[in-house]
């Protein structure tokens, strides 16, 4: 295979999954792992930056619906919680992304980028405690 069928088929398939993505619903923008609550809830701002998060509050009360207002610093990070279906990626100079997540039981949880982001990315892993 030339340098350039093998790019053409590379392009066929990014083509592909791009529209996988759209077709299925795939969104990068506000993801509500719970639905949108009516009623009050706590906000939790959450920057991610190069290798590390910074995360305000990090104790949270088990059972409440949690509002997060995600925002990337310095380039494009995935913001997930590790073991919920919390996945969302953020990029510097967009919106913020919001995120509902209803507390499970007390515990604490891992927030972990699931965007490579570069040499330090297996680092960048923080925890919420939920009590």
């Amino acid at each position: 295979m030339s340098f350039v069928q093998y790019g053409r088929q590379v392009v066929s398939w990014a083509v592909a999954l791009a529209l996988t993505s759209v077709v299925s619903g795939c969104s990068f923008g506000q993801i509500s792992a719970t639905p949108a609550p009516s009623g009050p809830f706590q906000v939790v701002h959450v920057k991610a930056l190069d290798f590390r998060w910074i995360i305000s509050p990090n104790h949270l009360k088990s059972g409440e619906t949690v509002k997060f207002v995600v925002d990337s610093v310095q380039g494009v990070h995935g913001f997930s919680i590790v073991g919920t279906n919390i996945s969302n990626s953020v990029s510097q100079g967009s919106a913020p992304s919001i995120v509902y997540w209803k507390t499970p039981i007390k515990g604490t949880y891992t927030v972990a980028c699931n965007v490579y982001c570069g040499a330090g990315h297996p680092t960048m892993v923080t925890t919420l405690k939920v009590v």
